[in-house]
């Protein structure tokens, strides 16, 4: 891919940044949303069924003769039944449990999976540099966890694993859908599919279903129009621009501003040890993400979709 003149980068830079703070304050709407007493399902039913509506609006005006080829049938109602429904079933129950400071750090972490899996599915070489990455990233975690058990909420840092894995899943099932597909297809159709059985999985929350006040709303407008819409678009758009080597250490700050907001917005508290584990795992990241040599070897291998939804 050319790579764009300094004078035609501005934009694609200003557009991750955006993502980086939109994706950075989506934990700390989603625990906003959590704590006015929600429950999980009911709020990402809520939000993607806005989000699902907004894109399929999008792509009946893009694309108002495309279909679903039947080859990408399967995988594309797969992709996103793990994807939005199984991944959001995870990182909902996850983010109610811990701090949102803590869900964004073990989130960010899904690049180390990636790797991980890679490598034992499709044989893939580890460098040196993303070993070290992922032994960091390992130590980092031992630190965050043992922080949670003193806090009592490993449960749902346990969680926040189960949404890593679920990402993990999704993009291997995902790797050949862009072959038969547009990009604004794939995110559409994955997240009407991820939506219909979330809006199921919801129902069987209903007696615990509370009135929505304006801040809960208004949260929930930011998590489906600004994180999922908006921030899906800036990504791909600064992604085709600037390559995954540009754009991806930009999401090294999405669990930085996480704790920013969630310090300063919900009046959560970091200590020692999980400043460091917090510390490590980010610097572990850095050091897997910056095995991206360019877009052709990001996506040779399949490390392009590796980024999870806001």
């Amino acid at each position: 891919m050319q790579q764009p003149k300094p004078a035609h980068r501005a934009l694609p830079v200003l557009a991750i940044l955006a993502v980086t703070l939109i994706w950075g304050l989506s934990f700390v709407s989603s625990k906003t949303v959590l704590n006015a007493g929600v429950p999980p399902l009911t709020m990402v039913a809520l939000r993607f069924t806005l989000t699902s509506a907004i894109l399929g609006a999008v792509l009946r005006l893009r694309e108002p003769r495309g279909r679903i080829p039947a080859k990408a049938a399967l995988p594309l109602v797969a992709s996103g039944l793990v994807g939005v429904t199984l991944y959001f079933f995870f990182e909902s129950r996850g983010i109610r449990l811990t701090s949102a400071s803590h869900a964004s750090l073990i989130i960010a972490t899904i690049p180390v999976f990636t790797v991980a899996a890679e490598s034992l599915l499709h044989g893939t070489r580890v460098r040196w540099l993303a070993a070290l990455g992922i032994a960091l990233s390992v130590a980092g975690t031992f630190l965050l966890v043992r922080g949670s058990i003193a806090a009592g909420s490993l449960a749902g840092d346990l969680f926040m694993f189960g949404a890593c894995l679920a990402w993990v899943a999704y993009n291997m099932l995902s790797r050949d859908l862009h072959r038969s597909l547009s990009d604004l297809a794939i995110t559409a159709w994955q997240a009407i599919f991820g939506t219909a059985a979330l809006v199921l999985l919801a129902l069987t929350e209903r007696r615990f279903w509370v009135p929505l006040t304006v801040p809960v709303i208004l949260n929930l407008a930011f998590l489906a129009v600004f994180s999922s819409a908006v921030g899906n678009f800036l990504y791909v758009y600064s992604l085709s621009r600037l390559g995954p080597a540009v754009v991806t250490p930009f999401l090294n700050l999405v669990p930085v501003v996480s704790a920013i907001g969630g310090v300063t917005l919900l009046g959560e508290q970091l200590d020692a040890w999980q400043i460091a584990g917090g510390a490590v795992i980010v610097a572990g990241v850095v050091l897997v993400r910056w095995r991206l040599g360019g877009p052709a070897e990001a996506a040779e291998e399949g490390t392009e979709g590796s980024s999870p939804p806001g």
